[in-house]
């Protein structure tokens, strides 16, 4: 974690003495430290404001509402908490002008502030503690903000995968409608259903094998809700089982008719008539397979998704 430590140079003695104390995995930007020699001051500040660091403690006092280089380092900070929308500015008060912080920007009706007015050894010592808990509650926040959006992220993957295939899917199966004498016979129909069949091909051999990642993932993700955890398992083994090998796979039975018929040059009515029979029969199991997918999916994402913080 990186903290901008906005603050008058008069007060730095006292701004140090209130964040020495913070743990060593709290990397601290102090212009004297961060600033090597030649470099010009002004944008190296915006950027370390803008993207290096995490929060920016803005310390207040009758210095610091007097400094233009305060208030720019905090308009900059209020400006990047709004493109957070999360907390960023944490004001700190080394004296009392908490009424006298709408100068720099801030909202003492709407932002919290750490009172450090007390500059005793033990009033400087209690400040310091408030700062590192307020530190850890805000980073904790973020974290968890982090790890909602990775499990979004984890969503919005499987739900686009499944979307893809389910897409390729209806394709193959729809192109499949015509009767076996009109697919074994017109060229125009046979080319739809093979290049069907070619897109489906390209799409199950990419996402199948990946619907094993996707359930190690979200299951680790959820690992606390075992319920949902073993929903995931379930519908997607139901994907690759019910539907990928299971009724997708049986209409290859279809296209093996097709061939027979061409191949033999037609086929007795009534052997045609039970081959379409068939092929009508093949076709509704997988459209409804993949009717059943599309809305078991979109239950369990909901589901999943209802877990996420606001």
């Amino acid at each position: 974690m990186r903290i901008f430590l906005s603050h008058a140079s008069e007060s730095k003695p006292l701004v140090l003495r209130l964040t020495e104390p913070l743990p060593p995995h709290v990397q601290v930007w102090l212009d004297r430290d961060a600033l090597a020699a030649g470099q010009r001051f002004a944008p190296r500040i915006e950027a370390a404001i803008r993207r290096d660091c995490d929060f920016v403690l803005v310390f207040i006092d009758e210095h610091a509402l007097a400094s233009d280089w305060v208030k720019r380092e905090t308009a900059l900070a209020l400006q990047r908490q709004a493109d957070l929308q999360r907390a960023f500015a944490l004001p700190v008060l080394l004296q009392p002008l908490g009424e006298r912080m709408t100068e720099l920007g801030i909202d003492p009706a709407q932002m919290l502030y750490i009172d450090a007015t007390d500059t005793s050894d033990a009033g400087i010592a209690q400040a310091a503690r408030r700062i590192g808990d307020e530190l850890f509650k805000h980073a904790s926040v973020m974290i968890e903000s982090l790890r909602n959006a990775d499990r979004r992220a984890m969503l919005d993957a499987l739900s686009a995968e499944v979307t893809e295939y389910k897409q390729v899917a209806f394709r193959w199966q729809a192109s499949m409608g015509n009767s076996l004498a009109v697919l074994s016979t017109n060229p125009a129909a046979f080319d739809h259903v093979r290049d069907t069949l070619a897109a489906y091909n390209e799409v199950s051999e990419r996402f199948i094998p990946r619907l094993a990642l996707h359930r190690d993932r979200i299951t680790a993700a959820w690992r606390d809700r075992r319920s949902l955890c073993e929903d995931v398992r379930e519908v997607l083994a139901a994907i690759e089982n019910e539907v990928y090998r299971g009724a997708m796979f049986k209409l290859n039975e279809v296209i093996e008719a097709i061939h027979h018929l061409d191949a033999s040059g037609g086929a007795p009515a009534a052997e045609v008539a039970a081959l379409d029979a068939r092929k009508e029969a093949l076709n509704e199991a997988a459209r409804q397979a993949l009717e059943r997918m599309s809305a078991q999916t979109a239950e369990l994402i909901g589901d999943l998704e209802s877990e996420l913080e606001p």
